[in-house]
């Protein structure tokens, strides 16, 4: 395959923006159904991170490549996916403050483990020693390939997303994150529901933490920035939390512009895409949290089409 055209940092742009995406579609399951204000994602994709990393440089597993990277990859989902089990048990109480302050809490711990548990993550210094579970002999053509994948994965969250409001579990998800008090009083446990939705979304984030680490190769505390849940908020508070699309639209006015529109294509001095500019981005993320939650806190796709979705489903009513 030639590639000799396509750069390698319009590719890791890409893979940036694809990223995103699926990390902005679950916490719109999150968020947009069950009213689950999550802003510890962080945490949640680095536990996949590490949980993959550590897995695939620790232990001396006895196959292959590819075979080595999906029981790492596995690992790395099911950790994810138990520790949003236990943190949306703990949290299952508490306001939508409490939950804020929780879910971030977690984020913090999962960068304090990283950083002082040195001789398993490498601590500050970090460890490098990850691959793509192929040879195909060139560089770029490993991360283009790896690109298209990871598309396919985020293919995949969405179509989940697009199919789970059709479902008898999405709309108990749908009753419980409008009016939890009404499902209660018809028998329903909101507290589980919930509790499901967070397992199953913080399982894809560790999947996506994973399939970052095999990007960049390496395992790097500077990864496990808040930047990666402001930038999965802002992108859906923007497009709009109650909406499958609203990531999707969210991400290409944010990330998409700034990662590959602006570091790409527009001229700027030298120095500015490693220091003036990912301030800026981070600045401008936080504005437009603030001024949408202001002035159009439905988002630019507006609410949720409940009731012509809910025509769809049982015909005119």
């Amino acid at each position: 395959m030639n590639l000799d055209w396509l750069d390698a940092f319009l590719i890791f742009g890409a893979f940036k923006v694809v990223e995103i995406m699926g990390l902005g579609l679950l916490v719109h399951l999150q968020l947009g159904l069950t009213r689950v204000a999550n802003f510890g994602v962080v945490g949640f994709w680095g536990v996949g991170l590490y949980a993959f990393g550590v897995a695939h440089l620790k232990v001396d597993w006895p196959f292959g490549d590819l075979y080595q990277f999906l029981v790492c990859a596995a690992i790395a989902t099911i950790v994810a996916a138990a520790a949003g089990l236990v943190v949306g048990w703990l949290i299952s109480d508490l306001d939508d403050d409490g939950t804020l302050v929780g879910t971030l809490g977690f984020a913090t711990i999962v960068v304090i483990l990283a950083t002082t548990q040195q001789g398993l993550t490498g601590g500050a210094l970090g460890l490098g020693g990850l691959g793509f579970p192929y040879d195909f002999g060139r560089v770029k053509t490993h991360e283009f390939t790896w690109l298209l994948i990871t598309t396919a994965v985020v293919a995949l969250i969405f179509a989940y997303a697009w199919r789970v409001y059709r479902t008898p579990h999405g709309r108990l998800l749908i009753a419980v994150g409008s009016n939890e008090a009404l499902a209660r009083s018809l028998g329903k446990s909101a507290t589980a529901a919930r509790l499901r939705m967070m397992t199953v979304t913080s399982g894809a984030m560790g999947l996506l933490g994973a399939m970052h680490g095999v990007m960049v190769r390496s395992l790097e505390i500077n990864s496990l920035d808040v930047s990666v849940t402001l930038a999965a908020l802002a992108a859906l508070i923007l497009g709009g939390t109650a909406r499958v699309f609203g990531a999707v639209v969210g991400v290409l006015l944010t990330v998409a512009l700034f990662d590959i529109v602006i570091q790409f294509y527009i001229p700027i001095p030298d120095g500015w895409n490693t220091q003036a500019l990912p301030v800026a981005r981070e600045a401008v993320f936080g504005a437009a949290i603030v001024l949408m939650l202001i002035f159009r806190p439905q988002g630019l796709l507006g609410q949720m089409r409940r009731p012509a979705l809910m025509r769809r489903l049982h015909g005119d009513w």
